[in-house]
């Protein structure tokens, strides 16, 4: 209890001093590392999908997937652990037709994530999609876990 009360009294001596020192300031869980590992799973797990629902192979690089995301309010500091949103914007048809994809990402102190998706149904609003017999399978792209370096 004793290391929980000190640790909190850091924190807050962080927020209201606003030093730069030792155990305040930047965490390491910034957008950019976060945009660039959902944009990388995001972009193998439709290649998943696609071979999944008996559609044609595409290949990672031709879905030119890449990710925005913000946490809370554009007056937030865009840093630390939370809940985020992230926009994937990638190409299934070539250059001239991009789709995006909306997610909710849990972002916790370790880097680590779960980002859920919000939509367009047909990519990562179901749970399941529709396999090439009219089967269900489950939708890789529902949900996203994944990891980032912090350092």
């Amino acid at each position: 209890m004793r290391s929980l009360r000190a640790a909190a009294v850091a924190a807050g001596a962080c927020a209201m001093v606003g030093l730069t020192v030792s155990g305040c300031g930047p965490t390491g869980l910034a957008a950019g590392p976060l945009q660039t590992s959902i944009s990388t799973a995001f972009a193998n797990l439709y290649v998943l999908q696609q071979v999944e629902q008996g559609n044609p192979r595409p290949s990672v690089l031709s879905l030119h997937a890449h990710t925005s995301c913000q946490k809370g309010t554009p007056a937030t500091p865009q840093d630390g652990s939370g809940v985020w949103t992230c926009l994937v914007t990638y190409y299934v048809a070539g250059p001239a037709y991009p789709v995006v994809a909306k997610y909710i990402v849990d972002v916790q102190t370790d880097g680590c994530y779960a980002a859920d998706g919000d939509g367009p149904a047909s990519v990562n609003g179901q749970q399941t999609v529709t396999g090439p017999h009219y089967e269900q399978v489950t939708n890789p792209l529902r949900l996203i876990d994944g990891c980032f370096d912090t350092t």
